[in-house]
């Protein structure tokens, strides 16, 4: 099982959106705590649903050094996710 809990996951140094698993979270509880964790600060696109997994080594393209989770295909370490987009708000 995955230890990966509710998150802002962020692309290029900017946050791109919230995700969190699917086998923690129920759908209405995901869209909750993003408004929450959001404060006013973040537009929203509509909740999706994905799959994650860890990375032991990040995926090409990413620029980190160690292990990540990363969006995915189905697969073999896979998990599903929610995931809602986000914008800042003007």
């Amino acid at each position: 099982m995955s230890n990966l809990g509710f998150g802002l996951w962020h692309e290029g140094g900017n946050p791109s959106c919230y995700a969190a698993p699917k086998k923690r979270y129920t759908k209405e509880e995901f869209e909750t705590e993003c408004v929450e964790e959001a404060d006013g600060y973040f537009e929203f696109g509509e909740t999706r649903e994905g799959f994650a997994r860890w990375y032991p080594i990040a995926p090409e393209g990413v620029d980190i050094e160690g292990g990540c989770y990363s969006f995915c295909k189905e697969g073999k370490g896979a998990f599903p996710v929610w995931i809602k987009d986000v914008k800042v708000s003007e």
